[in-house]
């Protein structure tokens, strides 16, 4: 981390704040989007959980691990987007004055400042007016080179010993050094040596500060690499996927007020739509689900889910794998649902202005609609039948992996209630499960429904033992209120063992 960093104060002229008022007169900037773990540490040392809506401000260090990815909003309009495993530096932001309050805008100097330091990993950035202003008062600090704009829209990556992750997927070994690829205006890479100005639709490289900047293809194909890859050797998470990335640096969000994609071409396995339904992770002891209109489910480049928002928590695989995956896309009057669980490694959590990280403990289960399905229209008549179309294997928090014997669901439309049933046996502990759930409520809103089992009974050597469990589930369908499938997620306990799993179904041929 850079140890010269000096905070400046910021004050930003009351009329300026009329154009960004979710925006505190005291902030340099604002995250709009934080998935997986992230940092800020102030010039004094203080290290803080970073969530979205937290502040940023002049001399603060942004810190995204593995697995995490920040868009930050600055004061003037600017967007930034940073990468996982990426350390970045607000050395000085200063808001412009306002013409009619010039002598009072600021304590100290009054010349406008967007200076930031790259110390590694990766970011977007899309200009906000400092820049459009003066481009002199935007420019940010590399290990080897120094970043100026002439207006911009760019993505940038200093690779140093950490580009096997990207060199697998172009092919090729590729260098240490800065990667810089432009969407839009122009950028200058400066070094001791000599300067680049590249304009949009072009790439450049430097290995060091010693060297000159050079257009190169490697630099574009790191940038392709970079939408595959979390930059180090495990596959990583890629961005919520929202709509609307704005055409100037002053329009964050789009018209139904979501965060701006940062990302374009990043986000291909994260859809913003989908239900989601999970099994007990770590810090949550029951079954959930998620809306498809919240639950803004990331996805890695096969599809699968490796993090969700529960409607407090954002939830993440930090370092493990997903296993027992299932799909049901590729039939006629597919449901379109998919399911998994996550296996090794750990679950990130961040909660409020708190993060954590727990080991998965015999495994997180999830079932979810298609990608960028909206939640469809519920009935409010007649009753339906599902029939079992997948399933993962059940497991429990000691290590052993079960068989799902059975699994029934119907709904009664009419009373907005459902019915459930699950049998699922261990061979390991010679252990039989069973439980079901009776009128369960149905959520029409978000067509989901959740609540818990009337029934729990697990059999083994030592006789019956009674337990207790819940379940959280969604309908898939359209809006016009055809019902074509459901998933559904449980979580069962007995004293101290913990059963998850997850089922997909169809609508039975008889319907409802």
């Amino acid at each position: 981390m850079n140890k010269t960093i000096v905070k400046y104060a910021l004050s930003i002229a009351i009329t300026f704040s009329l154009f960004f008022p979710a925006l505190s007169l005291a902030d340099a900037g604002k995250a709009i989007f934080v998935y997986g773990k992230a940092f800020t540490v102030s010039p004094d040392g203080d290290r803080k959980a970073l969530v979205k809506g937290s502040s940023v401000d002049s001399g603060d260090t942004v810190i995204t691990s593995s697995n995490g990815r920040v868009q930050l909003q600055m004061a003037d309009g600017g967007l930034l987007a940073l990468r996982p495993g990426t350390e970045f530096v607000i050395e000085q932001f200063r808001m412009p004055a306002s013409a009619s309050n010039t002598a009072t805008a600021f304590a100290e100097e009054t010349e406008p400042r967007s200076f930031f330091a790259l110390v590694k990993g990766g970011f977007r950035s899309i200009t906000g007016a400092i820049g459009k202003e003066n481009k002199a008062n935007y420019r940010v600090k590399t290990p080897v080179a120094t970043i100026g704009i002439r207006g911009t829209d760019y993505d940038a990556v200093y690779c140093a010993a950490d580009c096997m992750a990207y060199s697998k997927v172009v092919g090729k070994d590729l260098k240490d050094g800065l990667y810089i690829a432009v969407n839009d205006g122009g950028v200058s890479m400066t070094t001791d040596a000599g300067a680049l100005d590249l304009d949009a639709g072009e790439a450049g490289y430097v290995k060091d500060a010693g060297a000159v900047p050079s257009r190169s293809a490697d630099a574009a194909a790191m940038m392709a690499a970079s939408s595959e890859t979390s930059g180090d050797e495990e596959a990583s998470a890629d961005d919520e996927a929202v709509a609307g990335t704005p055409d100037t640096g002053l329009d964050a969000s789009d018209a139904a007020g979501n965060p701006a994609n940062l990302l374009d071409g990043e986000a291909e396995a994260a859809p913003a739509l989908g239900a989601v339904a999970f099994s007990a992770y770590p810090g949550k002891s029951d079954a959930g689900v998620s809306g498809a209109a919240t639950a803004n489910a990331v996805r890695d480049a096969a599809g699968n889910v490796v993090g969700f928002n529960d409607g407090t928590d954002s939830v993440s695989l930090d370092g493990g794998n997903v296993v027992n995956v299932g799909r049901d896309d590729d039939r006629a009057g597919a449901t379109g649902l998919n399911w998994g669980r996550w296996s090794d490694g750990n679950v990130a959590v961040t909660s409020g202005d708190s993060a954590t990280s727990a080991p998965v403990d015999g495994s997180v289960h999830y079932v979810a609609g298609a990608d960028g399905s909206a939640s469809p229209m519920v009935p409010t008549t007649g009753t339906a039948q599902f029939e079992l179309i997948g399933n993962t294997d059940p497991t429990d928090n000691r290590g052993n992996t079960g068989t799902l014997g059975s699994a029934d669901l119907s709904a009664d439309f009419t009373s907005q209630t459902v019915d459930a049933d699950v049998n699922l046996s261990f061979a390991e502990t010679n252990e039989v499960w069973n439980a079901s759930a009776q009128d369960v409520d149905i959520n029409s809103a978000d067509a989901t429904f959740a609540g818990e089992f009337d029934d729990v009974t697990v059999t083994g050597d030592n006789g019956t033992a009674t337990g207790s469990g819940d379940l959280g589930g969604f309908f898939s369908g359209n809006d016009s209120g055809e019902i074509t499938g459901a998933g559904m997620t449980y979580t069962l306990n007995e004293g101290s063992t913990e059963v998850n799993g997850s089922a997909a179904f169809q609508t039975a041929p008889d319907g409802n």
